[in-house]
């Protein structure tokens, strides 16, 4: 049986590893082979060029790499090119009639007609063709919100984060916190939409920094690396499946700029943080060298109490618990790479990223035993010691072949992960009896050991072919392989002082995840309609093992994923659009994984290595409105899921502990109605808010007993951004999120309001600003389990209201500026590595 298994495994392997990579290989020869033929040389009586220049129209500025494509009369396109650092262009063609399309990212493309080449007039002069800033159009519409610039695409959404005062000096986790329709919980787990069944890219590839599922990770990239962030809610078929409400792309900052520029950024805060930045970047002619550094030591201390009733077969008692922890560390990044310009059409980039992080966390836990009648029966203390370190190492090469424009090109990725995190604890815990001395033995000595490595290789290639005059295919394949191993082992000393190992908390657990894909996408315009078809097909191939207890699940599947956009736009000011993915979340790691945490032994969480993937189909559809001073949009979704994961409590009546173990339990209808608004009320003040009001019902049981809940709940944030004389902005930002049903109880409501204040310094080469969060210190997280045989009433911290101040230095860069004079943080244009798949 094993070795049928095993077998079957080695031939799927074979199929869709090996396999793939001959049909990729297969299909570059093929493309450039067609490419070769494409371009074989005619007659030279029958060649001539068209040349010519291009600049901004503001400042006469030449544009290098703008895209110049040339079409025949009947608008077949046959060659084109990119200008070089002066602006100018030299394309070969043969005699004909011509027009030129010329485009350049965030410009209005112009076309220019009547281009003849004849035996007696080979060479064609444009002029200087200048290019004036881009306004609106068909698939991107521009919505400028004070909180973030919003950048609205056919598939995605781009929120230029410094444009936020409040993300100045803080992490890249507290910046997603303050991005639209994105919340962070408790403990770290991001949310869109109210569901944490998303994906993190970082720089549109998985990274070690969001590993194996754990975004705790995010705590330690300063903000100051982050370019943008983009946040994709119905992804099209380029993009990976994963990911139930979508997909959370942090762009990190790479200039273009020539010559040697960058921003350095020094902050420090209460309670204790501090914390180092710089982005340089050094360009001459075909090399762009980049690089990251931050260096961030913070303190950040947590409480919480918990009210729990047990109401049991044999007894009833309660237990009230207050918890407190301190968690230091220091962590340092480095990210840097190389652009080279092979030619104007072939481009290599490699990147590198080393982290290094060192955290020490102090858990106190107090438990407080009462009888049903609030007699007091014992108190316990719970005395945890962590010493936590990582080391993260990432490696990239990305190629780019530009064949005839920017719209048709050949990209191909190859990227390696290695992680390695070790956490140890030393526990102390010591019970006392209201009735009696300290009994001998009843004080406990325990340690911990949690070892996890991963290791991540991922191969890609996408291919972009335009037709027509606004068409455009694609089609890509992508394979991931991630391996991650996890001893975890538990101790308690006894009498002797010898150590001995608690089997039911110990095990080594191996995780490994494959996962193969095709797409192929189409989309095209016509007139004021423009509509997009995809379909993506993914291999997953995952398998765990439990080593201990010699327990393995292997699970086989193959999906398929279609996709639509349509955008409709009304007039100028007015576009509609409509989409629909279907999705899929597979358990990651740490839900797969029974043994998770001993430092709480009463309440527990673990994996279940049996979960099965959830599936959503997802429907959107939104109206975006655009005038000179008021930019709205405004949007309906709907997801159905099935195989949807809950976090269910249960409790063993023998010890009294409660286990949070997720299962596969029930079917779950979603719908929401989601605003984003700004609005110029003067010149120097401008109000922007945004609002997700939603509708969620689950069915489902578990063990016979029925698990439902129909809950309406909604979240808002409102943003106001004064701009004084004096080069002096003030920013104010409101959140609140309403009390939510869940099936098991109830989560309540939560607001917060943050302030921030900057000055220009140094002629606009520096900024000073500075941040309090959470003004009002209300910033806790709190919610009721109400079960049968348990009643809880919980409330944590994640953190006490913050101060930070920071200073930013702009090195040969001066501060941006957008419409209304709204100023850009730091400096940084739109750039990034941004590949989709």
């Amino acid at each position: 049986m094993n070795q049928g298994i095993l077998y079957k495994n080695f031939f799927l392997t074979r199929l869709f590893g090996i396999g793939m990579i001959r049909i990729t290989l297969f299909f570059i020869l093929q493309t450039l082979l067609l490419q070769s033929i494409v371009c074989q040389p005619s007659d030279p009586e029958h060649k001539g060029k068209i040349i010519g220049e291009v600049a901004d129209n503001s400042n006469t500025v030449p544009l290098e790499f703008a895209t110049v494509s040339i079409f025949t009369s009947d608008s077949v396109l046959v060659t084109g090119g990119l200008t070089s650092s002066d602006g100018s262009f030299i394309i070969p063609v043969n005699t004909g009639n011509y027009y030129a399309v010329i485009q350049f990212i965030s410009y209005e493309k112009q076309t220019i007609s009547n281009i003849v080449i004849s035996p007696g007039n080979r060479i064609f002069d444009v002029g200087i063709v200048k290019l004036s800033p881009e306004i609106t159009t068909l698939a991107e519409v521009t919505v400028t919100a004070e909180k973030s610039e919003m950048v609205i695409h056919l598939d995605k959404k781009i929120f230029n984060v410094g444009k936020d005062l409040s993300n100045t000096g803080k992490s890249a986790l507290d910046i997603l916190d303050n991005i639209p329709s994105v919340t962070v919980d408790l403990d770290g787990n991001v949310s869109l939409r109210g569901s944490e069944n998303l994906q993190i890219l970082v720089d549109g590839k998985p990274s070690g920094m969001v590993n194996a599922g754990n975004t705790d990770a995010l705590r330690n990239i300063q903000g100051t690396m982050i370019e943008r962030v983009e946040v994709i809610t119905n992804p099209s078929a380029r993009y990976e499946a994963e990911g139930m409400a979508g997909i959370i792309n942090i762009v990190l900052k790479k200039n273009q700029q020539k010559g040697v520029n960058g921003s350095f950024e020094a902050t420090v805060g209460y309670p204790q943080e501090y914390s180092f930045g710089a982005n340089v970047n050094f360009r001459r002619e075909k090399i762009n060298y980049f690089l990251n550094y931050s260096i961030r030591y913070n303190e950040r201390p947590r409480s919480g109490k918990s009210d729990q009733y047990f109401y049991l077969s044999d007894t009833s008692y309660i237990t009230r618990i207050d918890r407190d922890r301190l968690r230091t560390g220091l962590s340092n990044r480095i990210r840097g790479g190389v652009d080279y310009l092979i030619n104007s059409k072939n481009t290599l980039t490699a990147t590198f990223l080393f982290g290094i992080s060192d955290e020490s966390n102090t858990s106190n836990i107090w438990y407080y035993d009462y009888t049903i009648s609030e007699d007091l029966i014992s108190s316990t203390h719970r005395l945890d010691k962590e010493k936590e370190d990582e080391i993260d190492i990432e490696f990239s090469i990305n190629y780019s072949k530009i064949f005839t424009n920017e719209d048709h090109k050949l990209t191909a990725l190859i990227q390696y992960i290695k992680d390695a995190e070790t956490e140890k604890s030393e526990i102390n815990e010591d019970l006392t009896l209201v009735s009696a001395e300290i009994p001998e033995g009843d004080l406990i000595s325990q340690r911990s050991l949690n070892e996890e490595s991963e290791r991540n290789l991922l191969l890609q290639i996408d291919y972009m072919y335009p037709f027509g005059n606004k068409g455009q295919f694609e089609t890509g394949y992508r394979s991931e392989f991630r391996n991650i191993t996890n001893p975890y082992l538990v101790e308690e000393q006894d009498e002797m002082g010898n150590w001995n190992k608690l089997s039911e908390f110990s095990n080594n657990f191996d995780y490994i995840e494959n996962v193969h894909a095709l797409y192929i996408q189409a989309g095209n315009s016509f007139n004021k309609f423009s509509l997009q078809l995809g379909l993506r097909t993914e291999v997953s191939d995952v398998r765990t093992y439990l080593e201990e207890t010699d327990e393995k699940n292997n699970r086989l599947y193959i999906d398929l994923f279609p996709t639509l956009h349509t955008t409709y736009q009304l007039n100028k000011t007015n576009a509609v659009q409509l989409s629909y993915s279907r999705r899929i979340h597979r358990p990651h790691f740490w839900w797969l994984n029974p043994f998770h945490s001993f430092s709480d032994n009463r309440n527990i969480r673990t994996g279940n290595p049996n979960l099965n993937p959830e599936y959503t189909h997802s429907i959107e559809t939104g109206y975006l409105l655009k005038l000179e001073k008021f930019d709205f949009y405004s949007g309906l979704y709907f997801r159905y899921t099935s195989g949807v994961i809950e976090r269910i409590a249960q409790i063993d009546d023998s010890t009294g502990i409660t286990y949070i173990i997720p299962y596969n339990l029930s079917e779950r209808e979603s719908y929401g109605l989601e605003t984003n608004l700004s609005l110029d009320v003067v010149k120097w003040w401008t109000l922007s808010g945004d609002l997700n009001l939603f509708r969620s019902i689950s069915e489902g049981d578990f063990n016979g007993e029925k698990l439902e809940s129909d809950d309406y709940s909604w979240n808002t944030r409102l943003n106001s951004r004064m701009r004084f004389p004096q080069n002096i902005d003030f920013q104010a930002i409101f959140f609140y999120r309403a009390p939510q049903e869940t099936t098991q109880g109830k989560r309540e409501a939560f607001y917060m309001l943050n302030m921030a204040l900057s000055k220009d310094i140094l002629k606009g080469r520096g900024t000073l600003t500075l941040n309090v969060r959470d003004v009002l210190n209300s910033r806790r997280f709190r919610y009721i389990i109400d079960q049968p045989n348990l009643y809880s009433e919980n409330e944590h911290r994640r953190s006490e209201r913050s101060y930070t101040l920071t200073f930013i230095y702009r090195l040969n860069q001066k501060k941006k500026f957008g419409r209304n004079g709204r100023s850009t943080q730091n400096g940084e244009g739109f750039n990034g590595d941004d590949m989709g798949f």
